[in-house]
């Protein structure tokens, strides 16, 4: 059907176009032939339960077995005549959102076929530099990771997505509801913090509007940040910053640079180029005024109601 669909626009196009007409035809071919061509389920993650329904499915959804990527799902049932519900397996080497082969079996043979959207849990680390730009867009709108909590305060920090607004939510266990707390609606960057119990954390990342591109997801606790780059402030130095970035991480760290010194507190705090940790030293800054400047509006710090703190 599509072939014949793109056959007919192109001959529209391309034979039919009035000489003073404006690009609109050339804009909606484009964006035709961008969407994509496989089915975007609603999750698409291992372990999501998620639904496929097309009218060839109908009369061919009971004692059928379902492949996806060629590795057979579980939690196949009949929705009704012509939908099927299952549970997304885990298919190796898929390291990002792509389309995959989508089969179904009746007595050895398959009866329907077609392409599914497939959505890694990517595997994160926390409080460590690194170089991973996901991709997103309104066509394919959600990507997931999963990283290893302590039952601490986390901040969350997206950026790079120059021209698209991009929200946050959680879910603590598999196709349970995820849970939005990072929705400030802007572009370019958002951030939050969020309490969590120590264990394993899935988070999805959901493009919202504007255009497509690549995110840089940065997350950390309140232990602070291992960093690329780190410097002093002050003579004699009683402020340090070490910053998040793609890495390597730096020897050269705030710990060695202030090592005369005893550390009085931690405040990593999220901006629009990502988390940095600013640590207070006791030749200049108590624990208590530390904690104050790190949390509190108007006494230096950035985004004050998304940082976090540790004293010492």
């Amino acid at each position: 059907m599509k072939p014949i669909l793109l056959i007919t626009i192109l001959c529209f196009l391309f034979n039919c176009k009035k000489k003073d007409s404006s690009n609109t035809e050339e804009l909606l071919l484009g964006l035709y032939l961008l969407q994509p061509t496989d089915y975007v389920l609603e999750w698409g993650y291992p372990g999501s339960q998620n639904q496929i329904q097309n009218t060839d499915l109908t009369g061919k959804t009971s004692g059928v077995t379902v492949k996806v990527g060629g590795v057979s799902a579980t939690g196949v049932s009949a929705i009704s005549n012509d939908t099927l519900q299952f549970t997304m397996p885990t298919i190796p080497g898929v390291t990002e959102n792509s389309a995959v082969d989508f089969s179904v079996e009746k007595d050895g043979a398959v009866v329907f076929s077609t392409k599914v959207r497939y959505r890694p849990l990517v595997s994160w680390t926390t409080n460590q530099p690194h170089s991973i730009y996901r991709p997103i867009d309104g066509r394919d709108n959600k990507s997931f990771i999963q990283f290893t909590a302590t039952a601490a305060d986390h901040v969350f920090n997206s950026f790079g997505h120059t021209f698209a607004d991009l929200d946050f939510y959680y879910f603590t266990s598999l196709n349970a509801t995820p849970i939005a707390f990072a929705e400030k609606r802007r572009d370019g960057a958002e951030f939050n913090r969020l309490t969590l119990g120590a264990g394993t954390v899935y988070v999805m990342v959901k493009h919202i509007s504007g255009m497509g591109g690549s995110y840089l997801l940065q997350i950390a606790n309140s232990s602070g940040v291992v960093p690329s780059s780190s410097a002093t402030l002050y003579t004699p130095p009683s402020l340090c910053y070490d910053t998040l970035g793609t890495g390597p991480a730096t020897g050269n760290t705030c710990a060695v640079l202030q090592a005369a010194y005893t550390r009085t507190g931690r405040c990593t705090y999220p901006s629009d180029d990502g988390l940095t940790t600013r640590n207070y030293y006791n030749n200049g800054f108590t624990s208590g005024y530390a904690q104050f400047t790190c949390l509190n509006a108007g006494n230096g710090s950035q985004n004050e109601a998304e940082s976090v703190f540790l004293a010492n």
